[in-house]
């Protein structure tokens, strides 16, 4: 039979990204293996307290798409997941360690050529230098993410898609900060980042950049009255392009700071700002106002706007926990690059943060809660993310304007997690913009618009039903732009054989519809294992 044809967004896929290969996979996990050893090495040599979790699961896939294809194109297969993990947490008198590392390894059966190894960690740590005064953070981050948000999403390893790649960051950040005199404290901060899209080719090594941020404050608290001054820069340099293209953010505010009550504190701002892109400069005068809100220990409010180079610029976050229940409401409207959105990884609702908000006034110890946390997510087999919009891979500086609600409950008997998020993104300009087709340039201009739930009840004391459906809408925002319309379901049944083993099996259904790329359907069963060592 004839292949048909893939469509447009399918081949600007291909031809931009290629899964990673044997050699790729152990290049990402040497380096892996070296940044974990550098950040380790500090604490290593005056630790207090270790609390080290080592893991193991195995989870076996039936499924009649492995490829995610279309259905005259699709193919059944028998896919094994094995992934040895390992979380651990370190607090010393002068140092924090904390992280996870996990390498999943995945084997097919018929479709041999998708054998793939898929690194991830997540490892950040610090170091008092100097007591009081100097210190130096770092961080690791490895993630499998997706090239465009039209293209093949699915919310596991198992399905094979070329519209995934792996991304790295490695960051270290040395600063001081400290007191002045009373009511007067600062902080000044350089960041020096190095990301890298592996598995993704545009050019000769533009999936690599370097990011140097220079932040810095003082600033006397209001009683009533206050001040505050800020700087901030931001270097953003993509390999193989001209020095001069450097992305470059400057930007000088002073703000006044009052004081109504212990609660609330209001805030007015003036400054400059000077942006230095590829082929564009903006500078001028920027001025804002915000408010900062905190009732009670289970509340807060913070909002704060401002006049910027492309219009109205906000953010606004609202928090709010009760002994059962999380709600978190998040509004933004700013620009972003790609290396700064990998450094907020990951994205989305972290379930294990909102189940750590949950039980942070039962537990107040934080090793502590994160082993209840960790166990509470394996027993009760929750997601350990909500789903979030995608980040873009593009060389442009964009603008984003998002909002983000967030609800969770927690039961005797039920869990339920549930989120809902809107993202519009629209490049503002960068150097792959002649680079690129009209088609690949629409792919950072669109609307992300999505919502997600999780439900899990527990049957019996070592029995739980769990439940999580998504559905999200992509929508390019250029006059004639496709659309990529995505649902998905999926169910397991997991039981409790000891404290430290759990087995579960589950089914999935996902159907994706799109103008754009191809559509498909999959359905696929599993069963699978976690074992967690002393």
């Amino acid at each position: 039979m004839r292949r048909a044809s893939a469509p447009p967004v399918g081949r600007a896929c291909q031809r931009f990204a290629h899964r990673a290969t044997p050699r790729s996979a152990a290049s990402v996990a040497r380096r892996l293996v070296l940044a974990s050893a550098v950040l380790a090495l500090a604490p290593a040599a005056r630790a207090q307290t270790w609390h080290i979790v080592p893991s193991v699961s195995w989870e076996s896939t039936l499924t009649d798409n492995v490829n995610l294809a279309p259905s005259d194109q699709r193919t059944s297969d028998w896919i094994n997941q094995l992934t040895p993990s390992i979380r651990f947490n370190e607090t010393g008198a002068h140092t924090k360690l904390s992280g996870s590392l996990s390498l999943p390894v995945l084997l097919y059966a018929r479709t041999t050529q998708n054998n793939y190894v898929a690194p991830e960690a997540n490892v950040t740590g610090t170091l008092e230098a100097i007591e009081k005064f100097l210190f130096i953070d770092a961080s690791v981050n490895v993630s499998q993410q997706y090239l465009t948000p039209f293209g093949a999403r699915p919310n596991n390893l198992a399905n094979a898609t070329q519209n995934r790649y792996t991304t790295q960051t490695y960051s270290i950040s040395p600063y001081v900060k400290g007191n002045a005199a009373d009511g007067v404290d600062y902080e000044l901060r350089q960041k020096e980042t190095l990301s890298n899209a592996n598995g993704v080719s545009v050019g000769t090594n533009t999936n690599r950049s370097y990011t140097s941020d220079i932040t810095g404050h003082i600033q006397h608290e209001a009683r009533p009255g206050g001040w505050l001054v800020e700087y901030a820069r931001s270097d953003i340099r993509f390999p193989g392009q001209d020095v001069q293209s450097n992305e470059t953010t400057e930007l000088e505010r002073f703000s006044a700071l009052y004081r109504a009550d212990s609660t609330l504190q209001l805030r007015a701002s003036a400054g400059y700002e000077d942006n230095r892109f590829f082929f564009t400069r903006d500078n001028g005068v920027i001025y804002g106002a915000g408010v900062e809100w905190h009732p009670t220990d289970r509340t807060s409010l913070s909002a704060f706007g401002e006049h910027r180079f492309f219009g109205v610029s906000y953010h606004v976050s609202f928090d709010h926990h009760t002994p059962l229940t999380v709600w978190s409401i998040k509004a933004s409207r700013d620009t972003t690059s790609y290396p700064q959105q990998l450094a907020d990884l990951p994205a989305g609702a972290n379930v294990s943060g909102l189940l750590d908000s949950l039980l942070g006034s039962r537990v107040q110890d934080p090793a502590q809660r994160q082993v209840l946390v960790d166990q509470f997510i394996r027993d009760r087999g929750l997601p350990l993310l909500l789903s979030s919009p995608l980040a873009l891979f593009s060389q442009q500086i964009t603008l984003v304007e998002s909002e983000t609600a967030t609800f969770g409950i927690l039961g005797a008997r039920n869990t339920i997690l549930f989120t809902a998020y809107r993202a519009r993104s629209q490049p503002i300009e960068g150097s792959d913009v002649g680079a690129l087709t009209p088609l690949l340039a629409q792919l950072t201009n669109n609307t992300q618009v999505g919502t997600n739930v999780a439900w899990t009840h527990q049957l019996a004391p070592s029995l739980t039903l769990g439940a999580n459906a998504d559905w999200s809408r992509t929508i390019a925002n250029l006059s004639g732009g496709g659309v990529t319309r995505l649902f998905r379901i999926s169910t397991n049944v997991s039981r409790t054989l000891t404290a430290l083993t759990s087995v579960y099996v589950g089914a999935r259904y996902q159907d994706s519809h799109s103008d754009v790329d191809a559509s498909y359907r999959e359905v696929a069963v599993l069963v699978g294992l976690t074992h967690t060592f002393h």
